[in-house]
């Protein structure tokens, strides 16, 4: 409760209270999150495994002027050309409409909170096909590499946010036939699913610096070197 803080408290806890919040969706590790975190920001992680479902989430509990970004980095696994193979059944057995029903529920949170900046996360595949509402807000592919992360992801964006301006470009390191160490995981355990789906590190940082909200003035956060 308010009463029942110091008076000279109240108007600095009042501040915070009402700082924009940068909801994250499908965001389990925090990874892409992280940035706006360590800045000062209020951040909101909605994730199944956190106990967020998103379907079942009271989003409408929340002011939609108190949420200034969005992040959603939605499950690939039915839209990623790398599983194209796979399209057929899945389109059979339901996955496929399950998965587009996923980021349809991200583009009813966006129109109901009409953010500063909104972005979904994808690598190259059909997302633009399945839901052709997206068509006019993206691809725009960035690599991990591009960021000083040393390998190949190549990972499309669609929405409506500021460009990250590429920085620290390094070479992406060779494995096996491809340029990828994601590739060396393989699998189908939950644990290598996480591992695949974290976002590199210097694009988040970069995509923080490129996506400030207005009205909040954030403290400035370099990414972590451990």
């Amino acid at each position: 409760m308010l009463t029942s803080l110091p008076l000279k408290q109240i108007p600095s806890l009042q501040r915070i209270l009402i700082r924009p919040v940068i909801v994250s969706l499908f965001d389990y590790c925090g990874s892409w999150s992280e940035p706006y975190r360590r800045a000062g920001y209020r951040v909101l992680q909605v994730d199944k495994k956190l106990g967020f479902d998103i379907f079942k989430w009271n989003y409408k509990a929340i002011k939609p002027g108190l949420v200034g970004g969005i992040l959603a980095a939605p499950p690939c696994d039915d839209f990623a050309s790398s599983g194209a193979q796979y399209w057929a059944k899945k389109n059979h057995d339901g996955r496929t409409a399950a998965s587009v029903r996923l980021v349809k529920e991200i583009l009813v949170i966006v129109r109901y909170f009409k953010p500063q900046f909104w972005v979904i996360e994808n690598p190259v595949g059909r997302l633009n096909t399945l839901i052709p509402a997206l068509k006019s807000f993206g691809p725009w592919y960035f690599q991990p590499w591009q960021f000083g992360d040393p390998w190949s992801k190549k990972t499309g964006l669609w929405g409506v946010f500021n460009k990250p301006e590429p920085a620290h470009i390094t070479r992406p390191g060779k494995c096996a036939r491809k340029d990828s160490w994601i590739l060396r995981l393989g699998g189908k355990s939950e644990k290598t699913k996480t591992l695949r789906s974290v976002t590199p590190q210097g694009f988040a940082y970069a995509f923080c610096k490129a996506n400030p909200l207005k009205d909040c003035i954030p403290v400035k956060v370099q990414r972590r070197t451990s």
